[in-house]
Parts: structure tokens; C-alpha cells; sequence
């Protein structure tokens, strides 16, 4: 239930893959995730209902998001009923990472990327995992492969606790910082949350972790109070310098990154370990994919990747969908889509095309998600939108909050809050806008900002309605 979101699709092709039989529903088919699942034949459902779940069904996975939407759903209560119900989280721990060698990537922002490049690495060093991401890696236009050994590497997201069911020896944890608030409450339960992460991992041999975020240095310190944890071979990363003190009876070591250079859209970068200093070439534009980088050179090491092999696989490496996503041209201006729906995200995506673009005009088109993230965060999304030269804030995507009696902020309250912002729900409009500003010479691209159906907006400025 839910096969068309983001996690739910990679899991139902693995385990199409692996042998389950495999069935799925949705609330819209017509999904950025979808097209790959209809290629592969499985049946897609439109609607939820308790006739899907025929005698002999063993497993009703589900998006945890279903309960929020829909808690009193039919099909929910019978497989409930029954037994039978888990989420696509729980059955993923239980069922397809079973007797599996588990990489889990987490942290607030990058997991995808991370986890992409890490399997690209593993996969150039014959090491053939099976892997889980959030998005399309548009190598394999899916977010999941089969592979034939021992190695499970995926996404581990914090919503909703769900990596609670995740067992990995090797945990990656990119940066800690307050989101979520439909299910978190302050950042100390965020934070909490990642401990509990690590402290119930009886599997754990191996964590990489970054020492540059105070809330990942938090998450450290709470879960060295676990024996598992200070047994475990722990890397601590910073960039640019050693900032982290040692923990009495804990050996922790380090790995320090710098950027070496800037051009065009590549950046070379160094890695000291404390023995060795190696240079790597990144191709994806921005810092932020120099850290997700160098976390997924790291957890390749340990598994014996050289880092020859990694270097060829950076450079071969096309990226996750909808991660600074060119698809298309509108006119002579270029159009990008982007999954970034946190501000840490927005300003950070905005500042990369500020520093690698210079002189280039942005127009940002934003779709908002989750009502009580954006109220919590509201100046800091104004302050990182308006990173760009114009900003146009679509109508706010409720998703899993739509029964929690949540009120949008108004085009009034974004208009107001910075002249460069203009409201405007009607894409038509939203489009008209664009062409206004691209027919005058005051834009010379386009990023189409979110996490819910902005893709769409990206795909209609540039003709494909």
C-alpha cells in the first residue's frame, strides 16, 4: 500500500526480484516512481480496498505515511485483522535483509546520494549488492537492484523511527539536524532517535559519522554510553580540520576532507586518514555532494574497494533523479528539478548554483511540504528561497498532515515576507510568470523546488503537460 512513493517502489521491485509475489495500490498511479513497477508487471491498484488482499496474501506492506492519511482505511483494518499488516520498513529488515550483510546510509540530509554513489562504488568493485535508495538512480531508472551477494545497502530514514527495523554492520551517518516535526518534537528527539539507532545494533562493526554536525557529534556521544558501540570501528569526518576530542577507552579515527579546487561543475578534493592522503575528482556540482562523496568513499573501503575504482566511478557517476535534475529547456532558459524540501537543503542547493553559476539569474519555483515543518522553519525557508533572483511558492502539498486539521501559511503570508516572493497556485500562471521574466532577460534558470508533485511543475514549464 503506497507502491508508488519513493521507498515503497524500490522495495517492491526487490522484492519482485528476490521472488515474492508482488502487488501494490496507490491513491494516484500516476507517479515519478511508477513506470518502472508497470514495466515490470507488477499490478497496480488506483484506490485503497479490502478486496486487494486476496486468501492467500502473506504480507500487506505499507507506507507508514497510510496512517496518518488514512488510519480507519478498510484494507488497513483487515490486513491488521489478520496479522499480516507491517510497514514496507519492518518488511524490508525482516524479510529482505534477512541473513544479508546490511549498509545502512542515514542522516537528514544527502542518504540518497550517499547511498547511490556508495552502491555505484560497490558494484565498479565487484562487490554486487543489493540496494534500496530513495529516488530513481537514473542509471538503473529505478531505486533498487538485485544483487547476487551477501551485501544489503540502503537508505535509512529517521521518519516515523523507521530505521528502528534496520540491522547494519556498517552505519552511515551524513549530518543530524531538527526535522520531522509530525513526529519529532524538538531536536533532542532526533537526536535521541539516532542513538537508539546505533545503541540496539547488535550487528554493528563499522559507523562513519560526521563530526562537522553538532547534532551528529550528539548522536555520538549518547550512543558510545552502548558496549556495542565503542566496540565498533568508528570514523569521525571533518572538513578542512581535526575538531572532535578523543572519548576516554573509545579509539576513534578520523578522516579530514579539503577542497582543493573548483572547476566548472567539478571540485577535487583530498582524504587524510591519518596514514594516507588520496585525491578524488567529484562531478557533482556543490560542497554538499563533496561530503556525501567522501562518506561513500569511506564506507567502500571497508569493504576492500581501492580507490582507483572509486575514482572511476565517480566519474562515471550520473546521480540520483530529481537531485539538481536538468530536464529540459523552457525557451533558451534551462529547466532543473530538485528534491530539496528542508531549508538546509533549499540554501544549500541555492548556494551551490550561486557559487558554481556566477552571474547566472534564478528563478525558484517552490512547492511546500508539510505544514508544520514550514511553520516551525517559515524564516529560514524565506531566507533561503530568496537566495535566488525571483521565487514563486506553489500551493503547500499537505501529504500525511491531511487529517491533522493544519492550516497552510497563505499567499499573503509569503508575499509578505520578502518582495522577491510572488503566490501562485495555477502552474498556467505559474508558467505565464516564467516566460515573463525569461522574455524581459531577467532569468537564466529555472530550479523547480520540492518533494511532492513539483516534478510535474518541472515537466510542464518545459512543454511535456
Amino acid at each position: 500500500m503506497g507502491i508508488c512513493g519513493s521507498g515503497a517502489a524500490s522495495i517492491a521491485l526487490i522484492a519482485h526480484e528476490q521472488g515474492f509475489r508482488v502487488s501494490g495500490c496507490d491513491l494516484s498511479v500516476d507517479s515519478y516512481y511508477a513506470s518502472e513497477l508497470k514495466k515490470r508487471g507488477i499490478p497496480i491498484y488506483e484506490g485503497h480496498s479490502e478486496q486487494h488482499i486476496a486468501n492467500d496474501v502473506d504480507v500487506v506492506a505499507v507506507s507508514p505515511a497510510i496512517f496518518d492519511i488514512s488510519p480507519d482505511n478498510p484494507e488497513v483494518k483487515e490486513a491488521d485483522r489478520r496479522g499480516i499488516l507491517m510497514t514496507w520498513q519492518e518488511f524490508m529488515g525482516k524479510y529482505l535483509q534477512k541473513d544479508k550483510r546490511v549498509i545502512a546510509v542515514s542522516g537528514t540530509h544527502g542518504k540518497t546520494t550517499t547511498t547511490f554513489l556508495t552502491a555505484e562504488i560497490l558494484i565498479d568493485g565487484k562487490l554486487d549488492p543489493t540496494v534500496e535508495g530513495g529516488s530513481i538512480y537514473k542509471k538503473w531508472k529505478s531505486g533498487g537492484r538485485i544483487g547476487r551477494s551477501d551485501l544489503f545497502l540502503c537508505e535509512a530514514d529517521e521518519f516515523n523511527r523507521n530505521f528502528f527495523h534496520y540491522k547494519p554492520e556498517t552505519a552511515v551517518i551524513t549530518n543530524v539536524e531538527m526535522d520531522h516535526p509530525e513526529c519529532f518534537r524538538d531536536v533532542n528527539e532526533v537526536i535521541d532517535a539516532f542513538s537508539w539507532f546505533l545503541k540496539n545494533d547488535p550487528n554493528l562493526k563499522h559507523l562513519i559519522i560526521s563530526g562537522d554536525s553538532p547534532g551528529a557529534v550528539e548522536v555520538l556521544k549518547k550512543a558510545l554510553e552502548s558496549d556495542t558501540v565503542r566496540k565498533a570501528e568508528i570514523t569521525v569526518v571533518f572538513r578542512n580540520e581535526k575538531k572532535f576530542l578523543p572519548v576516554s577507552g573509545v579509539k576513534l579515527k578520523t578522516a579530514v576532507y579539503r577542497i582543493l579546487k573548483k572547476e566548472g561543475e567539478e571540485s577535487r578534493f583530498s582524504i587524510n586518514d591519518g596514514e594516507n592522503v588520496t585525491e578524488f575528482l567529484c562531478r557533482m556540482p556543490g560542497e554538499y555532494n563533496v561530503s556525501n562523496a567522501v562518506m561513500a568513499i569511506l564506507a567502500a573501503r571497508i569493504y576492500g574497494v581501492s580507490d582507483e575504482v572509486t575514482n572511476e566511478s565517480l566519474a562515471t557517476f550520473s546521480g540520483a533523479g530529481r537531485r539538481f535534475d536538468f530536464v529540459g529547456m523552457m525557451g533558451d532558459i534551462p529547466v532543473y528539478d530538485d528534491y530539496a524540501h528542508h531549508p538546509t537543503e533549499i540554501e544549500a542547493l541555492l548556494s551551490m548554483c550561486r557559487e558554481y553559476y556566477p552571474g547566472k539569474r534564478i528563478l525558484a519555483v517552490f512547492e511546500p511540504h508539510q505544514v508544520s515543518r514550514l511553520r516551525l522553519m517559515f524564516q529560514r525557508y524565506v531566507d533561503a528561497l530568496t537566495i535566488a533572483d525571483y521565487v514563486v511558492v506553489a500551493k503547500t502539498h499537505i501529504g500525511r498532515e491531511v487529517l491533522k486539521n493544519v492550516v497552510p501559511l497563505s499567499g499573503r503570508e509569503w508575499e509578505a515576507a520578502s518582495e522577491k516572493i510572488r503566490y501562485e497556485e495555477d502552474v498556467k500562471l505559474q508558467k505565464a510568470y516564467a516566460a515573463h521574466l525569461a522574455d524581459a532577460g531577467k532569468i537564466d534558470m529555472i530550479l523547480v523546488i520540492g518533494a511532492a508533485n513539483s516534478y510535474k511543475i518541472s515537466r510542464y514549464f518545459i512543454g511535456e503537460e
